[in-house]
């Protein structure tokens, strides 16, 4: 079931009591007749999907994979940390929740509204204890998030997050619990050209498509080369771009290592069965895919692929691996129908259990992603993905179309290709419906 908001305004006026818009709870299942299952939802900043697992060591997340569903093709709705974050609480594209940027840039940098329901309040208000802990970066945290449905939260680094997490897992609790952990990294990644050189891993080495001259491409990806937070690698050679990726995978490692506490803390309590967990990331880092670092004003599968694993061992005995399409926007609604709580007012999301039941069915047929501004830097992108097809639509007027089956590197523009005329102008109509009616502000 896919529910639409024409606007945020409009989706206000709904508040938190209105019940009448719920989410079929088509995959419904609980720990016994009179609790439900308990909710770890996890998620890292800055992690994509595609890393080759031969550079990775990933016990931890292979623990939930072996127990749930991975999705392959899992987009994030925006490769910005508070919008991207938004989109994770609410149910809700990054313009309709109102944060379309990081919340510390100036002007763009609006905080998340309690006044939107989110998973922390509507879990809480169907029995659930609830927590937050780890990085919030949608607001100001100084009085507690609270108003949010998350007493008692606390931000810190990754490894002390990791015991703190553990500790909140295992105390006792009456009730059904829904906590939200989040971790930092690989998000240091970012600092990699203030800090020491990084080993080399085994295993690493250049991406496919990293010989790009970016020609052909919107200007704004070579501003963010020469002018932008990409300057640092303008004089990388090809071994400390092998260092970058070695040092990301790392990373990447670390987060697992925590992982792993969090699930010691489950089975330690016996509740392993009995916990939904959830595991993803906010957005994805270029790691030299197309000669660029870290993220910029562009919408390459690197940053919008994430990793997206949904574990629940009493569901699920065997592995799930799907590569349907499916959002970050989803997550919402498909929590809600595995956990059968009601969320008052319209999701702009799909309820993902089809493609859990059966990895072959398609839960929808397009993904769309917008991107707003980096710092100060405004370059608004609207984008819309379907397993073929991604086009980007940049509001400067400059566009990108890429045949992801041909081209599934994302390196020739065929946006001004004749023969590629109508295949562009269907996706700017589709694009131009979507945001119509979800309210764009840009539109």
């Amino acid at each position: 079931m896919t529910f639409s908001l024409q606007s945020r305004r409009e989706f206000l006026q709904y508040g938190l009591g209105f019940l009448a818009a719920g989410v079929a709870p088509s995959m419904v299942s609980s720990t016994s007749a009179d609790r439900k299952p308990n909710v770890l939802f996890v998620f890292s900043d800055q992690e994509r999907e595609n890393v080759p697992r031969s550079c990775l060591h990933l016990p931890n997340r292979e623990k939930l994979e072996r127990r749930g569903v991975h999705f392959t093709r899992a987009f994030c709705t925006t490769p910005q940390c508070s919008a991207s974050r938004a989109t994770l609480l609410t149910g809700l594209y990054p313009h309709e929740a109102g944060v379309v940027a990081n919340v510390d840039e100036g002007s763009m940098g609006v905080p998340l509204s309690s006044e939107l329901p989110c998973l922390g309040t509507v879990f809480q208000g169907a029995g659930y204890q609830t927590g937050y802990l780890g990085k919030w970066h949608l607001g100001d945290t100084k009085t507690g998030l609270q108003a949010f449905g998350f007493p008692g939260y606390r931000n810190m680094k990754d490894d002390d997050l990791a015991v703190a997490a553990a500790d909140w897992i295992t105390r006792p609790q009456s009730e059904p619990w829904f906590l939200m952990v989040s971790f930092l990294n690989p998000h240091d990644i970012c600092q990699y050209s203030m800090g020491p050189k990084a080993p080399i891993r085994e295993g690493v080495s250049l991406p496919s498509n990293f010989e790009d001259p970016l020609e052909n491409k919107p200007p704004d990806q070579k501003r963010f080369l020469t002018e932008n937070q990409g300057k640092f690698t303008l004089t990388y050679s090809t071994e400390d771009w092998i260092r970058y990726r070695s040092y990301y995978c790392g990373l990447i490692e670390k987060v697992d290592g925590h992982l792993g506490l969090l699930l010691d803390a489950l089975h330690k309590k016996g509740e392993q069965d009995d916990t939904i967990i959830v595991y993803t990331s906010d957005h994805g880092d270029m790691g030299g895919s197309h000669r660029l670092p870290m993220k910029g004003p562009f919408m390459y599968d690197e940053l919008l692929n994430v990793p997206l694993v949904i574990s629940y061992p009493r569901q699920f005995r065997n592995p799930v691996v799907t590569d349907s399409l499916v959002s970050l926007v989803d997550l919402v609604p498909t929590l809600c129908a595995m956990t059968d709580v009601r969320w008052p007012a319209p999701l702009s999301g799909v309820d993902l259990s089809p493609a859990m039941q059966n990895p072959a069915s398609e839960c929808r047929t397009e993904i769309f992603a917008e991107y707003h501004g980096k710092q100060q830097w405004k370059c608004p992108i609207r984008t819309i993905r379907t397993v073929q097809w991604k086009y980007d639509l940049y509001i400067s007027g400059e566009e990108e179309l890429y045949d992801l089956e041909s081209d599934p590197g994302e390196l020739h523009n065929l946006s001004k290709s004749a023969e590629h005329a109508q295949t562009r102008l269907a996706f700017s109509k589709q694009l131009h419906a979507w945001r119509e009616k979800t309210g764009d502000p840009l539109l």
